[in-house]
C-alpha cells in the first residue's frame, strides 16, 4: 500500500512534508482567517422602522495601537515554512551522519547528543576519555566540515 504524500509551498516551491507539518500549516493558515475574516462582525444600521438599511464594520484597533497600549504579541510558534525547512534539513543532518566513520559518529553524538540530549562539554569529553581538549576541538571541527560538506554534496 503506497503511503500519503503531503506538499506545502514553501517560497513559490512544492515541497514534500511529513502529515505532522502539512498538518500545523495548515491549522495556521486557517488561523490566519479566522483572524483576518471571522471575528470581524459588522454591526447592522437600522431605519426608524428597524428594517436593515446597511452595515458599519465593527472597529478594530491597528498594530500600532495595540503596541502602545502594550499588548505583549508572544510568537508562540514557528512558522510553517520555518518547520518544514527544519525537517528537510534535520533529515539531511540524519542522511550525513548515517555517512560518517564510526568514531567520527561516536565524537559528534556523545558531544551533542549524549546526556539527554544537552551533550557534553569537550572538557568533559576529553576528561573522560584521557585526550587533550584541544583534540577533541580540531576532531570536532574536522567532523563538523566533513558533515557540511555530505550536506552541500547532497
Amino acid at each position: 500500500m503506497q503511503s500519503k504524500e503531503f506538499y506545502i509551498g514553501v517560497r513559490g516551491v512544492q515541497v514534500e512534508v511529513t502529515e505532522q507539518v502539512y498538518l500545523v500549516y495548515h491549522r495556521s493558515k486557517r488561523r490566519d482567517r479566522y483572524y483576518e475574516c471571522d471575528i470581524k462582525i459588522e454591526r447592522a444600521v437600522r431605519d426608524e422602522f428597524g428594517d436593515i438599511i446597511g452595515y458599519i464594520h465593527s472597529k478594530e484597533y491597528s498594530l500600532e495601537k495595540l503596541i502602545s497600549i502594550g499588548t505583549d504579541f508572544v510568537n508562540e510558534q514557528d512558522s510553517p515554512e520555518d518547520i518544514a525547512i527544519n525537517a528537510l534539513m534535520l533529515s539531511a543532518l540524519d542522511s550525513a551522519l548515517g555517512k560518517l566513520p564510526h568514531d567520527d559518529f561516536t565524537l559528534i553524538n556523545t558531544l551533542f547528543l549524549s546526556n539527554d540530549g544537552k551533550g557534553m562539554s569537550e572538557r568533559e569529553y576529553a576528561k573522560i576519555y584521557n585526550v587533550p581538549r584541544r583534540t577533541v576541538a580540531y576532531q570536532k571541527n574536522k567532523i563538523l566540515g566533513k558533515l557540511r560538506k555530505i550536506i552541500e554534496k547532497n
